[in-house]
């Protein structure tokens, strides 16, 4: 055994997130070491290989995730194993999950891609995973979401198919998809609205989380489109008891 109990605790969200920067970390893991203490331990465990870091080549902060060695001390059936070339979109989908979940009147749990895979199943290869799903209740009524979360745009077949998917899916109530600019939400609003008609957008809410490539997202500076109209995440979700 490598590591003891209260290394275990501390690094048990990585199980849940996948891949958190410190701050999240300690704060998810309840943990009281000061930042200082924290990072002494997480240097300690990479020397160890327990841990690996990743740094953000534009915002510049670290981001900790098991290696394979941790995944087998900590959780053995956890995965798929993070790949390097995705680790700068799941640690934003990370954040923003994080971000989603302070609006708790509505957003009561949620589950990453790697988590859905392992509890609902695959029924064919065609099936589409999201980046992650939330339950909640809105207005009374219980809900299932999916969340996407677009850095960049895809090809236009490609959002026009996924976005059939959802509106024909009888297992996701709605789809959030979060775009890091009012541009981009543009973009794929023209393109949902051409491809499957303006009625996508009772469905398919689109939602700008400004600062998500920086450190993290802003629903405050946000913009949305919501039934064919605009309104932030905020207006939909933010009051909501």
């Amino acid at each position: 055994m490598i590591l003891n109990i209260e290394h275990r605790k501390f690094l048990k969200p990585l199980v849940e997130w996948r891949i958190l920067d410190l701050d999240s970390l300690i704060m998810s893991s309840g943990n009281q070491r000061k930042y200082w203490s924290a990072q002494k331990l997480i240097k300690r465990l990479e020397v160890k290989k327990i841990v690996e870091i990743y740094r953000d080549p534009w915002n510049k902060k670290n981001y900790i995730y098991l290696s394979e060695l941790g995944i087998k001390e900590i959780s053995p059936d956890l995965r798929p194993i993070l790949s390097s070339g995705t680790l700068y979109h799941d640690s934003k989908v990370s954040v923003l999950g994080q971000e989603i979940l302070k609006c708790s009147f509505v957003f009561q749990s949620i589950q990453l891609e790697h988590q859905i895979k392992k509890g609902k199943g695959i029924r064919g290869i065609q099936e589409l995973i999201p980046d992650a799903r939330v339950l909640g209740k809105f207005k009374g009524a219980n809900f299932e979401a999916a969340i996407e979360l677009e850095l960049n745009q895809k090809e236009k077949s490609r959002i026009i198919e996924k976005g059939n998917y959802y509106l024909k899916s009888n297992y996701y109530n709605h789809a959030l998809y979060f775009f890091p600019d009012c541009d981009l939400l543009k973009t794929y609003y023209e393109t949902l609205k051409h491809g499957l008609g303006e009625d996508f957008n009772k469905k398919i809410f689109l939602f700008s989380c400004p600062n998500i490539l920086k450190i993290k997202p802003s629903f405050e500076e946000g913009t949305g489109r919501v039934m064919n109209k605009n309104k932030t995440f905020l207006e939909v979700f933010g009051g909501v008891q």
